[in-house]
């Protein structure tokens, strides 16, 4: 299907976020290759934006450029998702505790509480739309990170989480497993809700690692064509262990 995009006013802009989209949500796989004929068909242009999108894209991560090979969308490296993940745990676990320090009022708990609503109404249908789910996975991320007057350090996650961003993307439309992320999510808020500080880290270190469970028997298997393998899986495997205790 043709999108003519070729009377705006910057089509390399266009080409850019349409494909950007497509790469994080997964439309586009990991590996595959974009040829650079076909996105020219596609939005009714010549070579000179496409190369733009496709050089803007790989500046992000999002693509590898290979002279005289091919272009091909970048591998998910899982040891850069643990990483992030070990990075998240530390810094989520201090601002959630210190918004519980804050004492949210009523309507910050309303918030959190919408939220989950249309997490469980969105589980609870037949075909979920793992897009929808992701935002309101984000969103509600980003209610503790703005009360906590950290939204500044919220806005860096998610400059940093390209490639995050789409193993979230494979963790729920392989897994499909949005009942375990909504409990997760349940028992966060409730914990906020207590003024519990104590159970803060295990239960961002589980909610954050369980993704990495539900993905992490595939890696090698069903998934070996969209990642570079982890180098020690041991040292990450015995590392998450202690969220589980």
């Amino acid at each position: 299907m043709e999108e003519n995009f070729a009377t705006h006013s910057d089509p390399g802009t266009i080409i850019f976020e349409t494909l950007k989209k497509e790469l994080l949500d997964l439309t586009i796989k990991p590996g595959e290759e974009i040829h650079e004929t076909l996105v020219c068909k596609r939005f009714s242009v010549t070579r000179p934006p496409v190369r733009t999108a496709l050089k803007r894209l790989s500046d992000i991560g999002l693509v590898d450029i290979r002279p005289y090979y091919g272009i091909y969308a970048t591998l998910l490296n899982i040891d850069q998702i643990y990483e992030i993940v070990h990075m998240r745990i530390l810094v989520e676990s201090s601002v959630i505790r210190d918004y519980i320090t804050s004492r949210p009022d009523g309507f910050e708990i309303e918030k959190l509480e919408h939220n989950l609503r249309l997490e469980k109404i969105l589980a609870s249908e037949k075909n979920v739309d793992h897009n929808k789910f992701y935002e309101l996975d984000n969103e509600l991320h980003k209610i503790w990170f703005t009360g906590g007057h950290c939204l500044s350090v919220w806005n860096i996650i998610e400059d940093q989480k390209i490639q995050y961003q789409r193993f979230r993307m494979l963790d729920f439309t392989a897994t499909k497993n949005y009942a375990q992320t909504l409990e997760d999510h349940t028992r966060i808020v409730e914990a906020i809700k207590s003024r519990n500080r104590k159970v803060v880290p295990n239960l961002i270190g589980m909610h954050l690692n369980n993704g990495l469970e539900r993905v992490s028997p595939k890696v090698l298997t069903d998934f070996k064509q969209y990642i570079v393998p982890p180098q020690n899986m041991d040292y990450w495997r015995k590392y998450n262990l202690k969220y589980y205790k």
